[in-house]
């Protein structure tokens, strides 16, 4: 099914893609080797396991999927559908602080791999903040479902650090229309 609807979102950006021209000034703001309706939305995503160490990874945003909805509350990023039951669940970098280090989620304890600070669009671990090499989350240069979230020195250029939060969901900046 999935396959099915994948499919048929190709087909038809492939035709409108054909016919459909970008100005100048519209394609000039997209990334490297991305043209018009390339990419659908994409967002941060928790699949469907709500238990400690799953993996965080993008997905193609949709606002009525719960595994996309986050409340930002003092630092933390918590999985709204865990509000008010227990085990609440939080983004957690793991105790690692390098380039790559996994981002998932865990039982939100209020630690340091769980504390987040939002930035001019980009998602900062605190503890990092002032180490002179900040950690942000970042998706990889890849913009497809299921392509990893980690953790990457931040860098203000860097398309794959930029979020926009709203109405719960953390899209990647760059897929937004």
């Amino acid at each position: 099914m999935l396959a099915r609807r994948l499919l048929a979102v190709a087909v038809i950006s492939t035709a409108v893609g054909a016919v459909t021209t970008l100005p100048a000034a519209a394609s000039a703001h997209q990334p490297a080797g991305r043209t018009g309706l390339a990419w659908p939305s994409m967002c941060v995503d928790v699949s469907n396991n709500r238990g400690n160490g799953t993996l965080m990874y993008q997905w193609q945003c949709d606002s009525g999927n719960t595994n996309q909805k986050f409340v930002i509350d003092n630092g933390l990023i918590k999985v709204e559908d865990t509000i008010g039951k227990s085990p609440v669940m939080c983004l957690d970098s793991s105790n690692g602080r390098t380039n790559g280090t996994r981002v998932y989620q865990w039982q939100c304890l209020g630690n340091a791999n769980q504390l987040w600070v939002v930035q001019r669009g980009a998602i900062v671990l605190k503890s990092t903040l002032n180490s002179g090499k900040p950690l942000c989350l970042d998706v990889t240069n890849g913009r497809g479902n299921g392509t990893q979230v980690y953790l990457w020195q931040c860098d203000s250029g860097n398309t794959n650090q930029k979020f926009v939060i709203n109405n719960g969901q953390i899209a990647i900046k760059d897929t937004l229309s």
